[in-house]
Parts: C-alpha cells; structure tokens; sequence
C-alpha cells in the first residue's frame, strides 16, 4: 500500500493540475489563424526582460530580508544569497498551501535555519508581512477612490472591495502585535491560568519543556520588536521603497510581455489589474490562486489584447511570475527538507 502525499506535494499537483488545464484552455478557446502569426513575432527582447525583471524580484526580496533580520536580529546577520533562499522557499509553500497559508512557517523556518531563534525569526516574518500588506492595501485603496469603486467588472469589484477590507483588518492587526508585542507573553501566561492550561504546561514534563521554550521564543520575540522604535528612520523608509519597488516590478511583467507580443495597453491600467488579481488570490483557497489567476486575467485583458494573442500572454504571464518562481523555490525547498 503507497503512503498518501504530503499535504505540500499534493497542494503542488493540485496548483498546476489546475494552472496548466486553465491556462491551456483559454489558448484554445481563443486559437485563431493569427495565434501563430503572434508567435512569430514575438519580440525576445521583452521576454529576455521580463525575465531579468524576475531574478531582480529575487535580489530585492533577498536583500529586504537581509535588511530586516540586521535591524531586528541583534547582532546576527545573514548574506543577499541567504535572504533570496527564504524568500524563494516561502513562495514555494505559500504557492502550494490554500490562502497561502504555509507562507509564515516556512519564512519562518527558513530564517531558524540561517541561525536566528524562532522569536527572531517571527519578529522578521511578522514586520515583513506588515510591510507588504501596508503596501498592497494603500495601493488598492488608492485604486478604489481613483477609479470611484469601479475598476473592474462588476463581480470581481466585489470581490476586490472584499479582499481590500480583510487586508486592511489584516494590516491593523500586524500593527498591533508589532506596536504591542507584550501581549503575546500575556495570552501565554492567560492561557497558563486556565486549570487545563496549568495541568498541560506546568504539571507534566512535556507541557513544561514547551512551556519555557515559549517564554524564551517570545523573550527573543519582544526584543526584536523593540528594535523597531530604534531604528533610523533612514532605514526603515529604504525597507519601505524596497517593497514598493519588488511589487511595481512585479506587477510590470505583464505590460512588458505585451511589448513582446507586439500588442500595448494602458500601463497604468495593466498595473491596476494585475494588482486586483494579486490581492485576491491570497483569499482563494486553493494552492497558487490557480485557475483563478488565469481566467481573471483573460477576462480583465480581453478588452485591450486581440484573442488571437490573449492565450499566449496568460501562459507568458503565468510562466514567469509563477512557473519560474515555483521551480526554483521548490529546488531550494527541497535541498533544506533533505539536510
């Protein structure tokens, strides 16, 4: 009898199962004689750029890890090189666990790994997700009152009203445990108060080995965050622009790749609509946001791109935002499960 699939694996058959079946849909529902002609003249230049475009997301999330473990971790420190590992294997598992949700252990993990404690390591994960979110949020809430709430059709509107209002709650609440780290320890020390939490933690060998492994993580944890308040403002603003540059880069691949098929929408307007499908799929629960991401894309570009190129454009997109990131974070993932 073979043993069933880890949860990751069977999260990354499900994430291209679905990814290539849709993507490979909508290239033959909108084949047409011209489809080859696109082919013909795609302009490598542009997807040799676009690919460059990637492996620069990999140096500026390497180095906005790099950046946040020497302002949090004390003394400790890790190399460019280090910095784009964990980020390549967070993708990963985010990648292959529904909502992303294999995203913070694996961040986590991977910085453990590089010698930080896992208190240090939360404090990193936590501020990082701080700073993403901050950023997508106040992007999509400047999209909304730009566009007056109407930047895509009807039901994806809704949907993206939906995400933004999570992702705001999302954000206030990261503040909080950031602003007020202490309260962790209190939730710990309530938890202990409770007869059942008194018996586990603190009247059996077990409870009470994970007990002062807690408080000491969490010791780690409060001293990283208080961190934050000395930092030069300097380097927190240079953290800040190096998330609002990974994400413009990210979310130019797609007016780029249309350079290369010959074909020119708003850019602007490209940006805004990669940008809906990005805070979406966090919330689709299914590994990748797959299937998901390739039909919104067709149904957002199909107003400006001809059909007959619009196939090959969501495969390019896919393939290099996620194909490409998911083969090298699954390399780097795989050699850290094997040591």
């Amino acid at each position: 009898m073979t043993e069933p699939l880890p949860a990751w694996k069977k999260g990354l058959v499900i994430s291209l199962a679905l990814s290539i079946v849709a993507s490979l849909f909508i290239l033959i529902y909108y084949f047409e004689e011209e489809t080859l002609e696109s082919l013909l003249l795609i302009r490598m230049e542009y997807l040799l750029a676009a690919g460059l475009m990637v492996l620069l997301l990999w140096v500026i999330e390497g180095l906005r890890i790099k950046l946040l473990v020497l302002a949090l971790a004390g003394d400790k420190s890790i190399t460019l090189t280090d910095g784009m590992q964990v980020f390549l294997a967070t993708f990963f598992f985010a990648s292959v666990t529904p909502f992303h949700a294999g995203e913070w252990p694996a961040h986590i993990y991977g910085l453990n790994r590089k010698g930080l404690s896992i208190g240090e390591s939360s404090a990193v994960t936590l501020t990082r997700s701080f700073l993403t979110k901050l950023v997508l949020t106040a992007s999509a809430i400047a999209l909304l009152v730009l566009f007056r709430g109407q930047l895509v059709p009807n039901f994806l509107n809704q949907v993206f009203v939906y995400a933004v209002f999570v992702s705001t709650c999302t954000v206030l609440l990261l503040l909080f445990f950031l602003w007020k780290p202490a309260v962790l320890n209190l939730l710990l020390l309530k938890v202990v108060d409770y007869s059942w939490g008194k018996y586990f933690f603190l009247n059996t060998p077990r409870g009470n080995r994970i007990y002062v492994f807690l408080m000491h993580e969490l010791q780690d944890y409060l001293q990283a965050t208080r961190s934050i308040n000395r930092l030069k403002a300097v380097n927190l603003i240079f953290i800040l622009i190096l998330t609002i540059a990974y994400w413009f880069c990210f979310f130019s691949i797609a007016p780029v790749l249309l350079l290369g098929l010959n074909k020119t929408v708003p850019f602007f307007q490209s940006l805004a609509w990669v940008a809906v499908i990005q805070m979406i799929i966090i919330y689709v629960p299914v590994p990748g946001g797959s299937a998901f991401a390739e039909f919104s894309l067709a149904s957002l570009f199909m107003y400006f791109v001809p059909s007959s190129a619009l196939g090959i454009f969501v495969m390019s997109w896919r393939f290099f935002t996620y194909y490409v990131m998911l083969f090298f974070g699954g390399i780097v993932s795989l050699g850290g499960l094997k040591s």
